[in-house]
């Protein structure tokens, strides 16, 4: 495991055995889902969020990859001579149909949460305010 990830889990550990909760984050960034995962499963492939409730959740999973594609399509390689362009504008066009999107994936978490996770949302805030 590298560094990183042993940073990030170490972080999430501390926030865990504070409030005995674990912490589902919704950040958006290229090729990533807004739920954030911490943990790579050698055995599956997979990253997870350690919680079960939220790693297994079918309709969750399909709301994320939604707004990871939504999100993901606003970059471009080698475009406009630079070697990473972030389309700002079409960020703002889809402003409404990204916050239906963040909703939906809110209301989900929502309804699947026993009380064993909190949702820090770093994204709904910022996409209004586009």
């Amino acid at each position: 495991m590298d560094l990183w990830l042993v940073l990030i889990q170490n972080q999430n550990e501390r926030l865990i055995y504070m409030d005995n909760k674990d912490t589902v984050r919704i950040m958006l960034d290229f090729l990533a889902g807004p739920i954030w995962t911490y943990y790579y499963n050698p055995t599956t492939k997979e990253y997870r969020t350690g919680n079960d409730l939220v790693d297994n959740d079918a309709q969750l999973k399909k709301i994320n990859d939604e707004i990871q594609d939504l999100y993901s399509s606003y970059y471009y390689f080698d475009y406009k001579d630079q070697p990473c362009y972030f389309d700002e504008e079409q960020e703002r066009a889809d402003k409404e149909k990204m916050l239906m999107l963040l909703k939906k994936l809110r209301s989900r978490l929502d309804e699947i949460n026993d009380g064993s996770f909190v949702v820090e949302d770093e994204e709904t805030e910022r996409v209004k305010n586009l």
